[in-house]
């Protein structure tokens, strides 16, 4: 599948945000790649880009060890969907996460959804979750 050159940009930003900023819960970068009237529709997150730098303290301090791997990555028009595997501590199975940004036009997050999914110790076949 090809990208429009909107697409690939918004896709480069969300890749580097997940790197700086989510895989490492650093709040420091929330302004650049945050929009200022952010609307934030997780259940684990309060509102605007406070809200987040908050998260993101939270997570740094109760999760120091955490393992965040990047699955897959789509654009599809202002959107960019993940699909996130989250280990929270060694041994953990983790958490399935999908996550949904809309783009404004200068390519910073202007809202974000989520669907989570905890990863049972055993699954009802061999498929895997990834």
């Amino acid at each position: 599948m090809a990208y429009t050159e909107t697409e690939t940009r918004n896709l480069d930003m969300a890749t580097a945000m997940y790197h700086e900023m989510l895989m490492i819960f650093d709040p420091t970068h929330v302004d650049r790649f945050i929009a200022e009237d952010y609307v934030q529709h997780s259940t684990a997150a309060s509102g605007g880009r406070e809200g987040l730098r908050a998260f993101l303290e939270d997570r740094r301090e109760g999760f120091p060890e955490v393992d965040i791997q990047i699955k897959r990555k789509l654009a599809d028009g202002d959107f960019t969907i993940f699909h996130i595997h989250t280990i929270r501590h060694p041994g953990d199975p983790g958490m399935n996460i999908v996550d949904i940004f809309r783009h404004r036009p200068d390519g910073k997050v202007q809202e974000h959804w989520e669907v989570l999914q905890i990863i049972p110790e055993v699954l009802p076949h061999d498929n895997g979750i990834f």
